[in-house]
């Protein structure tokens, strides 16, 4: 799924948990459902600027294929940054830190939980719609397990353009609610 789309969907299930009478952070639930994808973005963009003007590719190809296709499968640093904030075991035990520091009274574990939360929310929405290269969801006990989905937001022969035209459906329709509410509040 694309990373705008999980801020819309988490953006709709936190205002409908705090609607339905939920102690919510918002901020932090936001923050989570990008913050699992920031890791990859920020190393491609590195990785771009880095083998288009200061180091010679390695292999022959793109850049985007040696970034995405190499790097992303073998190299144990993109595991790592890609992978922690997707990981269902790191995700679950910050959840729990946030549990006990939110019951103790403790000003970050309200915010750290619902963080958690949104981020492990993200987790098992990819984990539902990647194919070939989902997360690695039991890092980082396992460093190469990754559940194959039957069905994949991006990759035409797992339903990708089903999915991306759901998606994008499902976008349009999220920002026609929020333009909704913010035209009644607009016309209080």
């Amino acid at each position: 799924m694309q990373t705008p789309t999980h801020l819309l969907v988490s953006a709709v299930v936190g205002r409908q948990l705090a609607q339905r009478g939920f102690t919510v952070h918002l901020p932090a639930v936001l923050l989570g459902s990008v913050l699992p994808d920031l890791p990859l973005f920020l190393l491609t963009v590195g990785g771009e600027v880095y083998y288009r003007w200061f180091a010679r590719l390695p292999v022959d190809g793109s850049v985007m294929e040696y970034l995405h296709l190499t790097l992303f499968f073998a190299d144990p640093f993109w595991i790592a940054s890609h992978n922690l904030f997707h990981s269902v075991v790191v995700n679950s035990t910050l959840i729990g830190v946030g549990y006990l520091g939110w019951r103790r009274r403790r000003r970050w574990g309200l915010a750290l939980f619902w963080l958690a939360a949104s981020m492990l929310f993200h987790t098992l929405i990819d984990i539902a719609v990647h194919h070939s290269d989902g997360p690695l969801f039991l890092f980082p006990l396992n460093w190469t397990y990754r559940f194959a989905s039957p069905v994949s937001y991006w990759e035409p022969e797992r339903y990708g353009r089903v999915v991306m035209a759901f998606e994008l459906g499902l976008n349009g329709v999220i920002l026609a609610h929020f333009v909704q509410l913010w035209w009644r509040r607009a016309s209080l």
